[in-house]
C-alpha cells in the first residue's frame, strides 16, 4: 500500500468519517484505467469493436472504464490513429458536467496534458472554437501533439498566464474550464511520486494561485456563459473554500448543480458558512466511489445573456505566390477544398470557419506544411486532422502487418486492388486517419514524423 501522509490521512479521516476505511481501502487496489472515444475521428461503436475490455461510464456515452492492467494500449495502432484518448474516469467528470453545445467557443486555461481539451472538442464539433491554453512550454508541447493525434481542426495552442488571455479575450466564449494546477492529492494512487511532494504550505500556495487564475480566466466568459473549475484535490482550501472566495468577489456568478449522471457517480461538495450559494451543488470524486481517481468540480452561471464578444483576429490570408503553390496542391489533395486557407506569421494555417486567434500563439488550425523548392511538403497534422478527406486513401485493418510497418517509419506495398493512382494521400487504419504517405507506383513513401514512429519492430 502507499505510505500516504500523515497529515493528508487525518484530514481526509475527517472529511469523510465512517467512509473513511473504504477510502483508505481503495489504494491497495490498482488505479481505473479508462478511456474517451475522440469523435473528431471515430465513434463509440468503432471504439468497441477494437476488442479491447471496455465498461460504458454511466456519466458519458464516449466514456468507458479499461478492464485490463497490461501495459501497451498506447501503443495499439488505433490509439496512434487517435480513435480514442487514454483518460482515467474520474478525469472525464469536469467536462460531463456541463452542457457543452455543438458550435460553442471554449476556452481550456491549465490544458495540459489535453485530456479534456480533446473532450472539449469532441462536443463543440467543427463550427466551434477551441482556445486551448498551456503555461509550461514543455507541457504545451505534450498537449500540441495530442491535440494533433486526434485530429482537432478548430484549435488554438496558447503558452501564456490567465492575466494574458484576459487581455485578448474578454468577454469572448461560452464556457471557460480552469483545470487549477494542485497538489495531485487525487493522483496519489495513479502517481506515488506525488506523495513526496506534498505538503500543506504546497496545498495553501496551490489554492493562492489557483485563485488569481479563476478571477482572470473568468472575464473571458460571456454574460450567461458556463465556468467550470475542478481540481485533482481533495483539500477544501482548494476547492470549496476556493469557490465561496470567488463568489464573494463576483457576484454575477452563481453555482448550477451537476447533471443527475454525475450526481450518481460522486458525492456532494462540502457546504461552506456564510456562502451565498449551496456548494454541496459541486461534486466530489472518490477513489472508493467513483472508480477514478480523486476530482472536484464545481458548475458556476454568469448572470446576464449577452452574446461573445469578436476576437480580435491575428490571422491574414497568404500572399498569392503563396497561394499560386498551395491551391493546386491542395486541390489534387482534395478536390473541393474543405477549410481556409489562413497565415499565422509564417504558419501555414487550415482553420474552419469560425478559428480566429489572438495575442501570441503556440499553433493555429492545423498546419499545413512548408513550401520548399516551390512545392508543399504537408504537414503531418493534415493528414491527421483531414486524411478521411483527401481522394487518395488506403484503408488498412489494425492486424494488417503493414500498418506496424508504417509506423515504424517503412514504405509499404500496395495490392493491386487498393489503387494504382500516384500521388500524397492517407494511411487509414480502421477508418481512422493514421498519417500521409506518397504513392510511387504502388509503393507508400512513409511520411509519419520520425519522432512519432515505433522502434524496436
Amino acid at each position: 500500500m502507499i505510505q500516504l501522509p500523515e497529515a493528508f490521512c487525518a484530514r481526509m479521516k475527517k472529511l469523510l468519517g465512517e467512509e473513511y476505511p473504504a477510502f483508505l481501502a481503495s489504494y491497495d487496489a490498482p488505479p481505473q484505467r479508462g478511456l474517451r472515444v475522440n469523435r473528431c475521428k471515430s465513434t463509440p461503436d468503432a471504439v468497441k469493436k477494437t476488442g479491447l475490455p471496455l465498461r460504458p461510464c454511466s456519466f458519458s456515452e464516449d466514456g468507458f472504464y479499461l478492464d485490463c492492467t497490461e501495459v501497451g494500449t498506447g501503443n495499439l495502432p488505433v490509439h496512434h490513429a487517435g480513435m480514442f484518448y487514454l483518460q482515467e474516469p474520474a478525469a472525464m467528470i469536469p467536462v460531463a458536467s456541463a452542457a457543452i453545445t455543438p458550435g460553442s467557443y471554449v476556452l481550456d486555461v491549465c490544458a495540459a496534458p489535453g485530456g479534456k481539451s480533446t473532450q472539449l472538442a469532441s462536443l463543440i464539433g467543427e463550427n466551434g472554437l477551441l482556445v486551448s491554453n498551456e503555461f509550461v512550454p514543455s507541457r504545451a508541447k505534450i498537449l500540441l501533439s495530442n491535440i494533433e493525434r486526434l485530429g482537432v481542426p478548430n484549435a488554438v495552442v496558447t503558452n501564456t498566464d490567465a492575466a494574458h488571455l484576459k487581455s485578448w479575450y474578454e468577454g469572448c466564449f461560452d464556457v471557460v474550464l480552469v483545470d487549477a494546477p494542485c497538489s495531485g492529492e487525487g493522483m496519489f494512487r495513479k502517481n506515488p511520486q506525488a506523495v513526496t511532494e506534498w505538503s500543506e504550505e504546497n496545498v495553501a500556495m496551490c489554492a493562492e494561485r489557483s485563485h488569481g487564475i479563476l478571477a482572470d480566466a473568468a472575464a473571458c466568459l460571456r454574460p450567461g456563459g458556463t465556468l467550470i473549475y475542478s481540481t485533482c484535490t481533495f483539500a477544501p482550501e482548494k476547492n470549496e473554500y476556493l469557490i465561496a472566495r470567488f463568489l464573494s468577489e463576483n457576484e454575477d456568478f452563481t453555482v448550477i448543480p451537476v447533471p443527475d449522471a454525475v450526481r450518481s457517480m460522486t458525492t456532494p461538495g462540502l457546504p461552506v458558512p456564510d456562502c451565498r450559494c449551496n456548494l454541496t451543488l459541486s461534486a466530489r470524486c472518490y477513489p472508493h466511489v467513483t472508480g477514478g481517481e480523486g476530482q472536484y468540480v464545481c458548475v458556476l452561471k454568469k448572470s446576464g445573456d449577452a452574446p461573445r464578444r469578436p476576437i480580435k483576429d491575428l490571422l491574414t490570408t497568404p500572399t498569392k505566390q503563396e497561394l499560386s503553390v498551395l491551391t493546386p496542391v491542395l486541390k489534387d489533395l482534395f478536390g473541393e477544398i474543405p477549410f481556409e486557407v489562413k497565415k499565422y506569421k509564417d504558419m501555414l494555417c487550415a482553420v474552419t470557419a469560425n478559428t480566429a486567434v489572438n495575442g501570441v500563439c503556440f499553433s493555429c488550425g492545423v498546419r499545413l506544411g512548408e513550401i520548399k523548392g516551390g512545392r508543399l511538403v504537408p504537414h503531418h497534422q493534415l493528414f491527421s486532422a483531414f486524411g478521411n478527406r483527401m481522394k487518395l486513401q488506403w484503408h488498412l485493418k489494425s492486424d494488417d502487418p503493414r500498418v506496424l510497418r508504417y509506423l515504424h517509419g517503412d514504405t509499404i506495398e500496395l495490392t493491386a486492388d487498393e489503387g494504382t493512382a500516384d500521388g500524397f494521400g492517407c494511411v487509414l487504419v480502421d477508418g481512422c486517419a493514421l498519417g500521409g504517405g506518397k504513392n510511387v507506383g504502388g509503393t507508400i513513401k512513409n511520411h509519419y514524423p520520425k519522432g512519432l514512429r515505433i522502434q524496436g519492430i
